[in-house]
């Protein structure tokens, strides 16, 4: 490999991160707004500077050789680095003190999220604040590049303790509810009663789908049918229809019915608790921001006396 310094430029990178994202150099030059032969060209380039392929050619279009790999993420990491730059000299010149990046498994975008970002910033007005919403594995892919600085969300066993944080703020049980005017919302429901109703559910294949499954088959009791939906707007809007019952993650479901939205079905579902955690990676230098969102967020939810402990 020839040393690439001075050589190896921005468009370098978006171009091998478009084409490893569409999967071949037509979608990859629509999408930078060029040409294939273009970009075909910008490739040989690329790929002489680094000294072997980057990708080889597949029945199902360009596929990443072990170079490739590592150079998309090395890339995602130096243009979300860039990207980061970007917004904090642009705070600085607006007469701002820096800018924070968050994210937030979508479950946790009502309750806490608002009324954490509405404290943060209260108390640091002068801190450029960016949330975006999403899953988890995908918060966590932008955690690792760099896009995002810190990001709320269940803490899974599975991720690796030396190379992230994870602040556990609470853990609590998932909660089966239903609207306020559904007929299991009067009188003790069960178990049974719930499974003659359709529910919305976490998304086919997770954890908790798959922990679902085996309580309910372990009880005698059908999987009841079933919509895998991991958003609030959605949730809230579909079981108005006085049918549908609704998991969702047991801090979130108090909240939601201490504001008359939902009622929460006296019901035990057996899944396994994580806590919900400010995450961050430990090889990226902290700041003063992050560690203020996560206390706020702390103050948040103690704040709402929930039964449920950190």
């Amino acid at each position: 490999m020839t040393p690439f310094h001075g050589k190896l430029k921005i468009r370098h990178l978006e171009i091998v991160l478009a084409i490893a994202d569409s999967g071949n150099l037509s979608k990859a030059a629509q999408q930078l707004h060029s040409t294939q032969s273009a970009l075909s060209r910008a490739l040989a380039e690329i790929e002489e500077l680094l000294g072997g392929r980057l990708y080889e050619r597949t029945g199902k279009g360009m596929a990443c050789t072990p170079l490739g790999e590592a150079m998309c993420r090395h890339g995602r990491v130096l243009l979300g680095d860039l990207r980061k730059a970007e917004m904090d000299l642009a705070a600085i010149g607006r007469g701002e003190q820096g800018s924070l990046v968050g994210g937030c498994f979508s479950l946790f975008s009502g309750w806490p999220l608002t009324d954490t970002a509405r404290r943060f910033r209260e108390r640091h007005p002068d801190i450029a604040l960016t949330i975006t919403t999403g899953n988890h594995d995908d918060l966590l892919a932008d955690l690792d590049s760099g896009a995002l600085d810190v990001f709320l969300s269940r803490a899974r066993p599975t991720m690796n303790p030396d190379i992230y944080r994870a602040d556990p703020i609470i853990t609590d049980p998932v909660a089966l509810t239903c609207a306020p005017h559904h007929p299991l919302a009067t009188g003790h429901a069960t178990l049974a009663d719930c499974v003659a109703y359709p529910w919305i559910t976490a998304l086919p294949g997770s954890r908790i789908q798959r922990e679902l499954e085996s309580n309910l088959s372990q009880a005698g009791l059908a999987l009841p049918a079933t919509i895998g939906a991991l958003s609030l707007e959605f949730g809230r809007d579909f079981i108005r229809d006085a049918r549908h019952l609704w998991m969702l993650p047991g801090c979130v479901a108090a909240a939601m019915q201490a504001r008359g939205e939902v009622h929460v079905l006296p019901v035990e579902l057996g899944l396994l608790p994580a806590p919900m955690a400010a995450i961050w990676r430990r090889d990226r230098p902290g700041s003063r921001h992050m560690r203020a969102f996560a206390d706020a967020l702390a103050e948040v939810v103690e704040q709402a006396g929930l039964p449920y402990g950190p």
